[in-house]
């Protein structure tokens, strides 16, 4: 049962992964990783939109053979950035994810 696979990841890697279980399995919507940049600051603004508010997984950006892993919220949060916006990537090959880039 779903729950039992659940319960067992949770226990077997000290975390509660129920949020992102529940996003991929009883929501319709893929998550979606929003980035806003402002490039004057320098800075890279950051959350998820997804239906489960308390969604919270873990993704890398930046570069390949560089990538730097943040870990969004549904809440905004922001990191420093010295890449310009065309060469900011999220490795969206390893997540069923949508990326939103915009600013």
């Amino acid at each position: 049962m779903t729950e039992e696979l659940v319960a067992f990841m949770n226990a077997r890697l000290g975390m509660d992964l129920t949020p992102i279980f529940d996003q991929y399995l009883r929501r319709a919507a893929i998550p979606t990783l929003e980035l806003v940049f402002n490039a004057a600051a320098r800075t890279v603004a950051y959350r998820w939109q997804a239906e489960e508010r308390d969604f919270a997984m873990p993704i890398r950006v930046g570069v390949p053979g560089e990538w730097q892993t943040i870990q969004p919220t549904t809440d905004w949060k922001v990191i420093e950035n010295d890449l310009p916006e065309e060469k900011f990537q999220v490795a969206s090959e390893w997540y069923y994810v949508n990326v939103v880039k915009g600013g």
